[in-house]
């Protein structure tokens, strides 16, 4: 994650504005989520989604291990309105619970394996708060073969953009090179994530004593089809003497 924040925490919000992948959907559910307490989010990056949601009455803290993410999410406007602090997502304690916990926007893929991830899930059910809610929102990788492919080209009136993506569908591990192309110049910046699929994500949940509430294929509650290109999963604390499937 910090190695994350170094790369891309310069273009960060450049590429991804506010809106992006939906984000004013997610910051509508998200408040609902969690009206009338306190959220937490794990990976909370520059803030696209936590400014927003603390503008919308609900108290946010924010974790991250990124000081670069974290210094710009406190430059920006409404930034205060953000508790944050310097951590690692996979293993922390801020001593204290949430009515609402969420990790949106793959921030959950930039832990390198499935152990870091499982630990992830199991510091978000250790501070999720009694009737609490815990909101996972992630894509479904699309074009998982072996190997190299291109993908996700974006271009601006002075400069294009694109990636080069080297999947390993054994390990689930996509190493992106994202080039940047502008006149006489060219800027690659690489990142490395661990996918997760639907089951898998409930599994891991399953260990940290969570059970699934929801699922839907975005924000606004789509029902997931088989050509979803991402999820929004809701979880809660198993009830003592369920089993671990609500």
């Amino acid at each position: 994650m910090g190695d994350y924040g170094r790369t891309f925490g310069e273009v960060y919000d450049d590429w991804y504005p506010p809106e992006f992948g939906d984000g004013t959907a997610a910051v509508a559910a998200l408040a609902r989520f969690g009206a009338g307490g306190e959220a937490l989010e794990l990976g909370v990056g520059t803030g696209r989604i936590a400014i927003p949601l603390a503008r919308r009455g609900v108290r946010v803290h924010g974790v991250d291990s990124s000081p670069e993410m974290l210094r710009r999410l406190r430059g920006k406007p409404g930034g205060h309105l953000v508790r944050t602090v310097l951590a690692d997502m996979a293993d922390c304690d801020l001593g204290r619970r949430f009515t609402l916990v969420y990790s949106v926007f793959n921030s959950l893929f930039c832990l390198p394996d499935q152990a870091r991830q499982t630990a992830c899930l199991a510091v978000a059910a250790r501070h999720l708060a009694p009737g609490g809610r815990l909101v996972v929102d992630h894509q479904i990788p699309a074009g998982v073969s072996p190997g190299i492919s291109a993908r996700h080209f974006h271009t601006e009136e002075d400069r294009f953009r694109f990636s080069l993506v080297d999947c390993d569908p054994v390990t689930q591990v996509m190493d992106r090179r994202t080039v940047v192309v502008t006149d006489g110049d060219t800027v690659s910046y690489r990142s490395v994530i661990r996918y997760v699929w639907p089951g898998e994500l409930d599994l891991m949940a399953a260990a940290a004593g969570l059970v699934p509430l929801a699922r839907a294929a975005d924000w606004k509650g789509s029902p997931m089809s088989a050509d979803s290109p991402g999820c929004v999963s809701v979880y809660r604390h198993r009830a003592p003497g369920e089993g671990a499937k609500a």
